[in-house]
């Protein structure tokens, strides 16, 4: 059994350990629309740290933050699963900043660590069928307590970022039926291209902000960009945020920047991908992002 409590506590190295961050595990349904097969998932649950006086009645605003194909944990040892750098990191920002935060796991449940080196025509956990993942996260949300139901944001890195897009967008019927909408989603390098042709519908449920590095040659750029330029005039909000010098992963915490063979990558076939962290560009993205947040959530 993996366990949530106790493995969000880690510090940077020669600094005071910060507080750990309060931790559960979940059990989450997730049930497939087309052929309602049922799947027993999990996820961590982090409630708000602090209010900043956007709680109401006791409820605050819910990040459901989606991973990405490394899966959510940097290791399971044990029986017991640490977050990623990157993982961890958000977790504190977010619930510091007065925000509830569920991570939803689509892999360790369905025996997969990751699908980063399978093709997207080999990987079983798709971006498209992770919807229902983020259709049980929502209904899951909303049962608690401290949750405000109408201010609930989708979050998510390169596929679970490309799980965000496909769970906004209302083209889709299951998308467009869904009690529960969310108010604003945040994605960090997804991959845009199902939805970058004039030609493909995509009305997205909430305003989206886009955040990527403009040198990503594993989710590159220019299919976002073309997303932005064909929603242009539509009355729901798409952002797009580019920083210059940056990779994939720019976000994760102490990721030096190195080409991994490994990886199919979009922009440069067969010669790998380029991954690595930017601290002034994360810098920069978090703070978009929490301003993002603020503007549609604590209105």
């Amino acid at each position: 059994m993996l366990t949530a409590v106790g493995v969000l506590a880690h510090a940077a190295p020669n600094s005071a350990p910060p507080p750990p961050l309060e931790a559960r595990r979940v059990a989450l349904t997730s049930v497939d629309g087309k052929g309602g097969k049922a799947t027993s998932l999990y996820g961590v649950w982090i409630q708000a740290r602090k209010s900043l006086g956007t709680d109401r009645k006791g409820q605050f605003p819910t990040v459901i933050a989606l991973h990405g194909c490394g899966g959510l944990y940097s290791i399971i040892r044990d029986g017991r699963g640490e977050f990623t750098p990157r993982h961890l990191a958000m977790a504190r920002v977010l619930s510091d900043a007065g925000y509830n935060v569920l991570f939803p796991d689509s892999f360790t449940p369905r025996g997969r660590r990751s699908t980063c080196q399978d093709s997207v025509a080999q990987r079983e956990v798709s971006a498209m069928n992770r919807r229902y993942d983020v259709q049980a996260a929502l209904h899951w949300v909303t049962t608690q307590p401290n949750v405000d139901v109408k201010r609930i944001a989708l979050l998510g890195w390169s596929h679970g970022a490309s799980t965000v897009l496909a769970s906004l967008n209302l083209a889709d019927t299951d998308v467009a039926v869904r009690k529960i909408q969310p108010r604003a989603a945040v994605a960090f390098y997804p991959d845009c291209r199902p939805y970058a042709k004039t030609s493909e519908p995509f009305k997205p449920a909430a305003p989206l902000l886009i955040l990527m590095g403009e040198n990503d040659d594993w989710t590159p750029p220019q299919a976002c960009e073309a997303i932005e330029q064909k929603m242009k005039g539509s009355d729901t909000e798409i952002a797009l945020r580019l920083y210059p010098d940056t990779y994939h992963d720019f976000d994760a915490p102490g990721l030096p920047v190195h080409v991994r063979m490994d990886v199919a990558g979009i922009g440069k076939p067969g010669e790998g991908v380029t991954s690595g962290g930017n601290p002034d560009a994360r810098s920069q993205a978090y703070r978009s992002m929490l301003n993002f947040l603020d503007a549609k959530l604590n209105y």
